[in-house]
């Protein structure tokens, strides 16, 4: 990604900061470039959000006795909510 399409997008966020939260925006700037002024960052898609929450979920919930609970619950496979709780990833 060029420069240039770097700063349309970043224009086209602040834009919609402003909208979605008017006076609120420039507080909101303010702190994203206290936090992470000159750094580069990847932000990871809301699948990939949902996705660590819904593992993150489902180790605390797990209680060692409802694996097939879970999986149930999560719309996943029984073998696929150990392989999250053993590993802590997917």
């Amino acid at each position: 990604m060029t420069r240039h399409e770097h700063q349309e997008i970043i224009a086209q966020l602040f834009d919609r900061l402003h909208r979605e939260f008017g006076r609120m925006a420039p507080q909101i700037i303010q702190v994203m470039v206290e936090c992470v002024g000159g750094c580069r960052l990847t932000f990871p898609d809301l699948q990939d959000i949902w996705r660590q929450e819904r593992n993150r979920r489902i180790r605390l919930e797990f209680n060692g006795a409802n694996v097939e609970e879970l999986a149930i619950l999560y719309r996943l496979t029984p073998r696929m909510v150990r392989y999250i709780v053993n590993r802590g990833v997917w």
